[in-house]
């Protein structure tokens, strides 16, 4: 074994007692809460951004051409920023510089109000934060606006300031393509909590074996901040962990945080339901930074398996009819023809994820809904090929929001049908939940996750991130962890620095050889597909995107298996 950072987590791993068979409950000694404080972060004096509201005209923003102070345009009629675009080509950026410490998260908003905005996919009239290192940019965080002719709305995000920021900008703006007017106010940045998630990584599943309570917890924190220079280290966590069933506390235990990590023996447990309540504690400040709590249910963990049974092992490998199984996939939309699958089950490729499982049927056939899909899935299982089947977007308020299908209606209702229908298909490798949904949305995609995994406990379900930063916030909302970096956009791009990072963030969200699984998303898309022009225009689609060349997809893809991935789809 090679002496690396995951080495070392291992061996920190059976040193804290995840190496020890289960018995006993072991864990480290609890200081008294009674000392400690809420931690609430440094106080900020002041404002954080200057003229939000427009009442002092233009100061504080520098307008470039096609931005001006309405007199009368705000919110009760006092002033507000107005801004129309009629050539869409054009990008101006009025950018306001901020004083953000790094480390710390904050909530940026601003009252938008829209008439005719088009001809964006990325919702056009919004705000952003963005940081800066060295003149460069470094990242940022970018929200959905709204298009049209909608009233005053509320446009909102958090974001965490990355550690190594060296400038914030927070700006006013149209997405690329958009056109139409918009006006802006109330224009506000307030610092936000610190936020703590926690999950439990193994046992898989939320599932604690009543004769072995040793179990490994993923951590993250986020809103700490970094300045001055003595702020939390990462040896001064640790956590509560209270072991509570029926409503009262049956165990209570120390144990250290780790790289994000937290193993420790909850020892022998009774079969039934429980929870573990859990506190983050900065020791040397004696801080409260945060509190969770995860249903678990206490059972075997051996459990006959039907045959169609994909499970995640240790190493984060799935595991099919008893063998290791690499997924390597293709996102799909619609099949006209069974010719059409006949393509794909000839080429190397030995599953999909149609984006539209739900409804998904041959064009030609006379099969309709659960029918069509049925006969879909058996098409699949004969040409050896799996599918993940996607319900990612039955989610109320979401863009596509399809919570109507099946014959029923309601999220619970389409979810249910769908996992009850197709649960036992011998076509069925793993259930798509989230595809780039915010974090705004956690409490709602864990429960999604916990809803799948009760209603089919044999098949992973598995989500893919573009916010690559808030990755392992994400750990309770899924099986399997994807990002989906794609850094091909025109003949300047020539590096996989986003590939990398993507995968480092995963990393963090796994970071143990005992983990959760990776099954990454490799670009082979022509970032045309987004632009209105490009669409409308070959010339500029070959003079500002080109596809990524066999090269560099497998280039992507070979990064991507060293740093972990056990799936490519």
């Amino acid at each position: 074994m090679h002496d690396g950072p995951m080495t070392r987590m291992f061996l920190l791993c059976l040193i804290a007692g995840l190496g020890v068979p289960g018995g006993k409950a072991a864990g480290l000694p609890l200081p008294d809460l009674a000392n400690y404080d809420v931690y609430g972060g440094p106080r900020l004096a002041g404002k954080i951004v200057t003229n939000g509201d427009f009442e002092k005209g233009t100061k504080g923003w520098p307008l470039p051409a096609g931005y001006r102070i309405d007199p009368m345009g705000g919110r009760d009629g006092s002033q507000a920023m107005f801004y129309e675009r009629t050539d869409p080509v054009k990008y101006p950026l009025p950018a306001q510089a901020l004083s953000l410490a790094p480390g710390m998260r904050y909530r940026f908003s601003a009252w938008i109000r829209s008439e005719n905005v088009k001809n964006s996919t990325e919702a056009g009239a919004t705000l952003c934060i963005q940081y800066g290192k060295g003149g460069k940019w470094l990242s940022g965080r970018y929200p959905l606006g709204i298009t049209g002719t909608q009233g005053w709305t509320r446009v909102e995000a958090t974001t965490t300031v990355p550690a190594d920021a060296e400038t914030s900008t927070l700006t006013l703006y149209f997405r690329p393509g958009a056109t139409g007017k918009a006006w802006f106010d109330d224009v506000r940045v307030v610092r936000e909590k610190p936020r703590w998630c926690a999950y439990l990584i193994r046992p898989a599943r939320e599932t604690i074996s009543p004769d072995d309570g040793r179990i490994l917890l993923g951590s993250f924190l986020e809103g700490i901040a970094h300045r001055p220079a003595d702020a939390t280290k990462g040896a001064d966590l640790l956590c509560r962990i209270q072991v509570v069933r029926a409503g009262k506390v049956r165990q209570e235990l120390g144990a250290a945080v780790r790289a994000g990590r937290i193993a420790v023996d909850v020892g022998k447990l009774s079969a039934g339901s429980a929870q573990l309540r859990l506190t983050l504690l900065d020791t040397r400040r004696r801080w409260i930074l945060g509190n969770a709590e995860i249903p678990v249910t206490v059972a075997p963990a051996k459990r006959p398996l039907p045959a169609n049974a994909c499970e995640i092992d240790s190493r984060g490998r799935a595991i099919v009819g008893g063998r290791p199984f690499l997924p390597v996939g293709l996102y799909h939309h619609r099949f006209r023809t069974r010719k059409d699958l006949d393509l794909i089950a000839a080429s190397p490729f030995n599953c999909i994820m149609p984006y539209n499982s739900l409804s998904m049927r041959f064009q030609d056939s006379k099969l309709k809904g659960i029918p069509g899909t049925m006969e879909m899935l058996d098409a699949c299982a004969e040409a050896k090929l799996k599918v993940i089947f996607s319900i990612k977007d039955v989610y109320v308020g979401t863009k596509y929001a399809a919570v109507k299908g099946l014959g029923v209606e309601g999220e619970t209702a389409v979810v249910t049908k769908a996992i009850e229908q197709f649960r036992t298909h011998p076509a069925l490798l793993a259930w798509y939940i989230n595809d780039e949904l915010p974090t705004t949305m956690l409490d709602r995609l864990t429960a999604r996750r916990r809803e799948v995994n009760r209603l089919d406990p044999f098949h992973p379900t598995w989500a893919v991130f573009c916010s690559f930063g808030e990755v392992p916030a994400y750990g309770s909302t899924c099986d399997i962890v994807g990002v989906d970096p794609y850094p091909i956009r025109d003949r300047k791009s020539r590096d996989m620095k986003r590939v990398r990072h993507g995968m480092e963030m995963a990393a963090r969200a796994v970071g143990t050889p005992e983990g959760m699984a990776v099954w990454t998303v490799p670009q082979i898309m022509n970032w045309a597909c987004y632009d209105q022009e490009a669409k409308k225009d070959r010339a500029v689609y070959e003079a500002k995107f080109r596809d990524p060349s066999e090269h560099e997809m497998l280039s992507m893809s070979l990064l991507c298996a060293i740093q972990g991935a056990k799936g490519f789809v």
